[in-house]
């Protein structure tokens, strides 16, 4: 018997210190103060700021928000794993 395949994992560093990671159904940071995971059902979106302190936001439907600065060169790896998180929300239904 097979093993069902595992979804892509996608991995994008924010700065020197932080990567943020989504395997399909978990949203992850690793590296910044400390660790934090948030759950599809949790409904984690990535908001980009703009301006001369960039910065990303994870927001939950809770309110929870993970505030992290991002370096411009890595903003495209963060965007797509925007999308690929946005899609899979589209993807799951609410709770």
């Amino acid at each position: 018997m097979t093993s069902p395949p595992l979804p892509p994992l996608y991995e994008a560093p924010a700065n020197e210190h932080v990567l943020v990671s989504f395997d399909g159904r978990v949203l992850e940071v690793f590296g910044y103060v400390d660790d934090a995971r948030y759950h599809l059902w949790e409904r984690p979106r990535l908001e980009f700021g703009p301006g001369r302190r960039q910065g990303l936001a994870i927001v939950t439907r809770h309110g929870r928000r993970h505030s992290i600065p991002y370096d411009a060169h890595l903003l495209p790896g963060l965007q797509s794993l925007a999308e690929q998180l946005a899609r899979s929300l589209a993807e799951t239904p609410e709770h």
